[in-house]
């Protein structure tokens, strides 16, 4: 799998993540996410992405006036948002420490919570 398919598969978390710093446009969504060494984001995964989100209550939008053009959605993460973003974290890391785990040389004895399960 590239990892353009892994950015789009985890762009919901990596919305939430980069509204965690600062309310955003779409462009400067893109943007945050390449000045950290990802792809940029094409508006037909970002905007479908963003209305998912908005639909979810994870996100606000309003319109802002541009400084030197026309008015543009600025997005900013809810409570329900930033409660996604952790619930998000969280199954990440079990997840990429699941993957370190397979072929190690001593698997873990102890049981493991399954990756999505609530317990």
């Amino acid at each position: 799998m590239s990892v353009q398919a892994w950015q789009r598969a985890s762009l919901p978390m990596l919305i939430l993540t980069v509204f965690a710093v600062a309310p955003r446009h779409g462009y400067g969504i893109s943007q945050a996410l390449v000045s950290v060494g990802l792809q940029p984001v094409k508006g037909a995964q970002l905007y479908p992405a963003l209305a998912r989100l908005e639909e979810e209550g994870a996100i606000n939008a309003e319109w802002e006036q541009g400084d030197s053009g026309p008015a543009r959605k600025v997005y900013e993460p809810t409570p329900t948002g930033r409660q996604q973003l952790t619930d998000f974290r969280a199954q990440w890391q079990m997840f990429t420490q699941a993957v370190q785990a397979v072929g190690s040389e001593s698997p873990s004895t102890e049981e493991s919570p399954t990756i999505g399960s609530t317990s």
